[in-house]
């Protein structure tokens, strides 16, 4: 086997489950089904960083490192940042939620490369 063959079986095997995005999309495209909320955040301790950032993974969508979007109806956003306040230290970390309205999302602004993961759903069968 050439080494070029070795190293393109795993790519291949994690973009057929993971797809990357078809298409760059611009948030104003996008129909939202609740009230979008913008939730970025610093978290200075390692341990509380990756929870907040799987904690923002369960609710919302990354669109950058520490920045998610999150279409959520006005509960399940409220369980959403209790579970974030249990997590934080508020004396050393910040995070913050702008609530983005339906008609404020056609004016957003796009300048370079976005491109937003599709979220992966898998079902078991048994």
């Amino acid at each position: 086997m050439e080494e070029t063959e070795q190293w393109d079986k795993p790519v291949e095997w994690f973009n057929r489950y993971y797809p990357a995005a078809e298409e760059e999309e611009n948030p104003a495209d996008k129909e939202y089904r609740y009230m979008l909320r913008l939730v970025a955040y610093d978290i200075a301790n390692p341990n509380r960083l990756r929870k907040v950032a799987k904690t923002c993974e369960l609710y919302g969508i990354r669109v950058e490192k520490s920045v998610f979007e999150c279409d959520l109806k006005q509960e399940m956003f409220e369980k959403f940042w209790l579970e974030l306040m249990d997590i934080v230290d508020e004396e050393e970390d910040c995070i913050i939620a702008y609530k983005i309205c339906k008609s404020c999302i056609q004016d957003v602004e796009l300048l370079g490369l976005i491109t937003r993961p599709k979220k992966v759903l898998c079902y078991f069968v048994g």
